[in-house]
């Protein structure tokens, strides 16, 4: 049997634990923390457009896996329902395909865009909401959020006939947040004055014809999908690799070795650790190359050295290459190591807070650990 060690305790980690689980190999997760998984808001983007993409953007890791659109499409289906599947079993359902993408709102009312949804944020989708009357349930005890102004917002931005409702938690600590309202039980309101309601994000077993707003971090979805896919993550943090003839034998946390047949490297961005900034970015384990735009950052100008104080939104994009394979490229741009694979935001060429900003783990993932399991 194949043995991998995924390193990185993300979405995209997930992605390609599961992966390799199903392609048969015996996975091991090994990751320092949570990474920035755990701050999502409730919903996941997961693409757009995948004609332009593949037409225009040659550095985004969809385009790099020299894949037609029929292909990547055929695969986005079958991770995606392998990680409905799979989220479900660990108690938390999701709705939705990356196909059709709805507008969900968040704690003040703006709309959001998603692919993927828990099922509790599902039927907030503002287009179904048309011609509804929703009740927004508001704790007079909670300071940072109003439920009126949300209401508001829902009736002028989207033409919803929405309306506050409080209801008066009792027990909770004085100048009470949001995040004292996880896991409570949802209040039910004292009439039924609307044909939906809109909870907090937080509350547990919501109502019959309600639905959870999005959040802001530090987030219930974001606790909630981190505890599912964090089970069985090994706490640890890489600080080396064993290598033989191009290729790495082990992992290594402390005196604890982690050997396997393939690695897959999905330790996110700044927030995971997977990319170091400063003047010169760099990739802290296996001291990989760093790229922006097809260019290594370290040699590209001043400009490139300094993008993260100059334009930090641009400077994310920064991040590894990788060959058709998902093999993550060294400065010269060629794969150092035979069975090592890169996966999500450690990967450059793509913006993840944006339109792909889970369809990027999720299909590098994947991608990378069915590869993996292939050693």
């Amino acid at each position: 049997m194949t043995r991998v060690v995924v390193i990185g305790g993300g979405f995209a980690g997930y992605c390609a634990a599961l992966a390799a689980r199903r392609a048969g190999a015996d996975v091991t997760v090994v990751a320092r923390a949570p990474g920035a998984t755990a701050l999502y808001a409730g919903g996941m983007e997961i693409v757009d457009d995948l004609d332009s993409i593949l037409g225009t953007q040659p550095h985004h890791p969809f385009t790099r896996l020299g894949l037609d659109a029929v292909r990547i499409a055929t695969e986005l289906d079958t991770a995606i329902q392998a990680i409905h599947l799979a989220l479900e079993k660990g108690g938390l359902k999701f709705e939705g395909g990356w196909k059709h993408r709805g507008l969900y709102a968040d704690i003040h009312g703006l709309a959001r865009p998603a692919n993927l949804v828990p099922a509790t944020v599902a039927g907030g989708e503002l287009r179904a909401l048309a011609g509804r009357r929703v009740a927004v349930v508001g704790v007079p005890q909670v300071g940072d959020y109003d439920a009126a102004s949300t209401a508001q917002a829902l009736k002028e931005l989207h033409g919803i006939d929405a309306f506050a409702e409080d209801v008066s938690i009792p027990n909770l600590p004085m100048s009470a947040s949001l995040t004292d309202l996880y896991g409570r039980r949802a209040p039910t309101l004292a009439k039924a004055r609307a044909a939906s309601v809109a909870y907090p994000p937080g509350f547990s077993n919501l109502p019959d014809d309600s639905f959870e707003l999005l959040a802001a971090p530090p987030s219930p979805h974001g606790w909630r999908l981190q505890q599912v896919i964090g089970l069985g993550t090994v706490k640890a943090e890489i600080q080396g690799f064993d290598f033989e003839s191009g290729r790495i034998t082990a992992a290594r946390a402390g005196d604890r070795a982690y050997r396997a047949d393939a690695f897959v490297l999905a330790a996110g961005h700044h927030i995971g650790g997977g990319i170091r900034g400063g003047r010169k970015p760099e990739e802290p384990l296996l001291d990989l190359g760093v790229f922006h735009d097809g260019v290594l950052a370290s040699t590209g100008g001043a400009r490139l050295r300094h993008l993260e104080y100059l334009d930090p939104a641009a400077e994310m994009q920064s991040g590894l290459m990788t060959d058709k394979q998902l093999h993550p490229l060294n400065e010269v741009g060629a794969p150092p190591y035979a069975n090592l694979y890169a996966a999500g935001a450690v990967l450059g060429g793509y913006d993840y807070a944006g339109a792909c900003g889970f369809g990027v783990p999720l299909l590098t993932g994947w991608l990378a650990g069915t590869l993996a399991a292939k050693q």
